[in-house]
């Protein structure tokens, strides 16, 4: 496979195809990471509750323990107010959760940016860059066994107005073995793929 033309004007525009196409992945990589920040900058109330969360465990927490020092009362009291502390880890854990989902989430919308990018590149870019590797290289191949199965190429593959400049019967000279004509056909394929002559 030969994955780059010869001829120089035919070499820049496929690299310049190429960098398009990595320019194209790139950019929405890097929308992709925005947008995943900007998905990110949700889990600010999720941190928020956890801190909350924090803070009630360790107010309930105080004050049974200071509640268990007031006499007769003291022990039911603190029990009362300790199980008051577990709300403070529901919060914890309603935080934990909704940062987890908004991660999920940051996660989710930055692949399908970055899903979307690709569908271009591999739809269309890709192929052609892969058929053209091929042609160009059996081309490379034929080249040097000889003008007779680029000719043949070329009556097969190019359209009948461009065979049509070789001459009217373009096929009836390849079979007759008209050299000229050969030679001619061939040099079309070769130039049809940015390749040179020889």
């Amino acid at each position: 496979m030969r994955f780059y033309a010869e001829r120089p004007i035919r070499l820049a525009g496929q690299v310049l195809c190429d960098v398009l196409a990595i320019a194209w992945v790139a950019g929405f990589c890097w929308l992709a990471g925005l947008a995943k920040s900007a998905v990110l900058e949700l889990q600010a109330p999720g941190h928020r509750m956890i801190e909350a969360g924090g803070e009630l465990r360790s107010t309930f927490a105080d004050a049974a323990g200071t509640a268990s020092e007031v006499p007769f009362v003291g022990d039911d009291l603190a029990g009362a107010l300790g199980r008051g502390g577990s709300a403070g880890d529901v919060l914890i854990d309603a935080g934990v959760r909704l940062l987890e989902a908004i991660g999920l989430a940051a996660t989710g919308v930055a692949v399908v940016i970055v899903a979307f990018s690709l569908i271009p590149v591999l739809a269309v870019w890709l192929p052609r860059r892969i058929r053209y590797a091929r042609a160009a290289g059996q081309a490379v191949a034929m080249r040097a066994q000889g003008p007779d199965l680029l000719a043949l190429r070329a009556l097969t593959e190019l359209p009948h107005r461009r065979l049509k400049r070789v001459g009217t019967e373009p096929a009836a000279a390849w079979r007759a073995g008209d050299a000229e004509v050969i030679a001619e056909l061939a040099g079309m394929r070769l130039a049809s793929l940015g390749l040179r002559v020889s």
